[in-house]
């Protein structure tokens, strides 16, 4: 008893220090399904293995935008490790890829908001420690940019020993000569140390068609995972105050961590990647009362040149009327507006934040004019506007 409420305690901080709700219901039967296999064996004490997802959502479902999806949307839960995903309600849920696991470290390594298959919206970079305490300034999903998608090429039987610094590289090389440390296998061009490869081949009690049944392959790696997307490296991060050495991997959905210092059964855990997302794009545009946000066209030192067709992306808060925004651009020398649309923001449920985006098209002014480009809600009482966000643009003029 005194474990679990020392569990629950700890739980408790996590939900404050994020902001969201606690422990929601599973919101769909094959959501369900899937968390029950392997994790209700690890709620009910009955696995030597850690959470594959979390032990419970800490979201409801909620419909999020999706160009290919039902509507443009896609039911989606968030869990600690991950997001469950349901892009075809009409295929069988019973098929193994029914659910499918959200491609979330990538977003937040590339600072990109997946929308569609083969679409995304940028959003800021996620300055969010992939490891360890939250206060943790390194490595974040950020800083992985610089060697995201670029392999060091190391052979089968080379030891891990490079450290990841916020500038440059050094060495451990206490870990040289360890089985855990040694690449046994290549993926897209990235080797995989021994303690990841065999973690993602685990074994174990798993709960199916209402009964435990042990010495399982626990899950089929690509769809829990993805493919890798880094080279494995050491750091040193803090973890409940005190620093150690972890290694890490990350993959297309999720990142793995090896300490060493831990007990065996939990030297490799998964990383809190869900909750990590959910903060970068639910919580932390929105810090400070900021009620959207425009990420396209991008803000620089200076204002960015724009010309007609201008595509608009950004992600507002949740809190205009009926999800219905304006997009304008103003000349700034006369206020008279050059272009203006009303687009719906792609809210995943009442209240909450989503993407929106639309196109303004606009004469080509003969020279350069400098101008403001606006999101603004209306009020349901008056029709009075509000300024929800703005850039200074130029708007390029002559053929």
């Amino acid at each position: 008893m005194r474990t679990t409420w020392k569990y629950v305690t700890v739980l408790a901080l996590l939900l404050i220090c994020v902001g969201v709700a606690s422990a929601e219901a599973i919101g769909r039967p094959a959501f369900q399904r899937v968390w029950q296999r392997t994790d209700l064996p690890v709620q009910q004490g009955v696995a030597g293995y850690s959470w594959v997802w979390g032990p419970e959502p800490f979201t409801p479902a909620l419909s999020e935008a999706h160009v290919e999806g039902q509507g443009g949307r896609r039911d989606v839960q968030y869990f600690d490790k991950s997001r469950m995903e349901i892009n075809d309600p009409n295929a069988d849920p019973n098929a193994p890829w029914f659910v499918t696991n959200g491609l979330l470290a990538n977003e937040l390594i590339q600072s990109k908001v997946q929308v569609g298959f083969n679409k995304f919206i940028p959003l800021g970079p996620a300055n969010i420690a992939i490891a360890g305490d939250p206060d943790n300034r390194f490595p974040t999903y950020a800083s992985l940019v610089r060697i995201f998608n670029t392999p060091v090429g190391y052979q089968q039987g080379t030891h891990i020993t490079s450290v990841l610094l916020p500038e440059g590289s050094g060495e451990f090389p206490q870990y040289a000569n360890i089985l855990d440390t040694e690449i046994v296998h290549s993926e897209k061009g990235f080797g995989i140390p021994f303690a990841f490869w065999e973690y993602l081949h685990r074994t174990g009690t798993v709960y199916e068609n209402g009964r435990y049944i042990p010495k399982q392959q626990l899950f089929d790696w690509l769809f829990v995972t993805g493919y890798p997307t880094t080279d494995a490296f050491w750091t040193k991060v803090k973890v409940g105050g005190v620093e150690k050495d972890v290694m890490f991997q990350a993959f297309e959905r999720r990142i793995l961590t090896y300490t060493p210092s831990n007990a065996a059964a939990f030297r490799v855990e998964m990383g809190n990647v869900g909750r990590h997302y959910y903060q970068w794009r639910y919580i932390d545009p929105f810090a400070d009362g900021v009620k959207a946000i425009i990420t396209v066209p991008a803000r620089g030192d200076t204002p960015p040149n724009v010309r007609s067709p201008l595509l608009v992306q950004g992600f507002e808060d949740g809190s205009a009327f009926e999800a219905r925004i304006g997009v304008r651009l103003k000349n700034k020398a006369n206020s008279v507006d050059i272009a203006k649309e009303f687009t719906d923001v792609i809210r995943a449920d009442a209240g909450v934040a989503g993407p929106f985006e639309t196109t303004l098209n606009f004469a080509t002014p003969a020279a350069d004019t400098p101008a403001t480009l606006e999101v603004f809600s209306n009020s349901p009482r008056d029709g009075s506007e509000t300024i929800l966000d703005s850039i200074d643009v130029v708007v390029k003029g002559g053929s």
